[in-house]
């Protein structure tokens, strides 16, 4: 849901981006500003057009205690929910085990949506496209070739799989400690688990979220850490958590612990070529 808002964003923006509001330097929002609004915003839907003109004029920062204090969703404009996006991408590819490409790994984006990430990832959704009629809570959009599965039961062996990442999608469950638990097992030592997860206080209150599809449960910084001592600390090593520079959301990075071994090709897969195993008479067919 966040990560259609963004997009929102940007497409609202184009509609709109001639105009001289988004020009003008930015300034804090003051005590008459914050009372302005309050009246004057559409607080049902954020990424309106004349919520964007009138919250362009003031700074991020103050945008987003605006939103803190209004128990609403904070406003990026549309080339910094872009930076958002890219920052969070950067932020969950920390997972991967050091010292190694994208290439040489095998990895997971769970409940992708329609973000890649990269083409050296497997992405991983319950669904290709819509199939709930615009039901809220729903992605705005989908990779088409993404392998159907869902976050519970997904189709890899037990220590299979180097790095899983997941960006907006672990507040969507409601067992979130037994879905990382599992994705545990299919890790291999020193493999990394790459989170995106909402802020609340920046977002929306889960107790209020009516959908089916939507968050299960209130996510920040302090929230998650919580949960990692009291239920997951014996699996993991938290290594980062809450570096991203914006409030909306937060990063986390697991690390199975253990010594990482990247994939090889086996011996009984290229050891002999065609001729030689020709020459020692085991050549199938001959």
């Amino acid at each position: 849901m966040i990560a259609r808002l963004l997009k929102l964003l940007d497409a609202t923006y184009k509609g709109v981006a001639r105009s001289d509001q988004y020009l003008l330097p930015q300034r804090d929002i003051t005590e008459e500003d914050e009372a302005f609004l309050r009246k004057n915003l559409n607080f049902s839907f954020m990424a309106d057009a004349e919520n964007i003109r009138l919250m362009s004029r003031f700074t991020a920062k103050s945008r987003e205690e605006f939103a803190r204090k209004t128990n609403s969703m904070v406003l990026y404009l549309p080339d910094e929910a872009r930076l958002i996006k890219r920052l969070e991408e950067e932020a969950v590819l920390r997972a991967i085990p050091a010292g190694y490409e994208l290439k040489a790994l095998n990895g997971i984006n769970v409940g992708c949506g329609d973000r890649r990430i990269s083409d050296y990832i497997i992405p991983i959704d319950i669904m290709r496209e819509s199939q709930l009629g615009g039901a809220s809570g729903e992605h705005h959009a989908f990779l088409r070739d993404a392998v159907l599965a869902n976050p519970e039961d997904l189709p890899f062996k037990p220590e299979s799989l180097d790095y899983i990442v997941a960006l907006h999608m672990l507040e969507h469950v409601a067992n979130p400690i037994e879905i990382l638990r599992y994705w545990g097992t299919l890790l291999k030592p020193g493999g990394g688990i790459g989170l995106i997860l909402p802020n609340h206080e920046y977002t929306w209150d889960a107790r209020g979220d009516v959908s089916q599809f939507g968050h299960k449960w209130n996510t920040n910084a302090q929230i998650f850490r919580r949960l990692y001592e009291r239920d997951i600390k014996d699996l993991f090593m938290l290594e980062s958590l809450d570096t991203l520079p914006h409030k909306i959301s937060f990063d986390v990075i697991l690390r199975k612990p253990g010594e990482f071994r990247p994939f090889k090709i086996s011996n009984a897969t290229s050891m002999y070529s065609g001729a030689e195993l020709a020459r020692m008479g085991v050549m199938v067919g001959d």
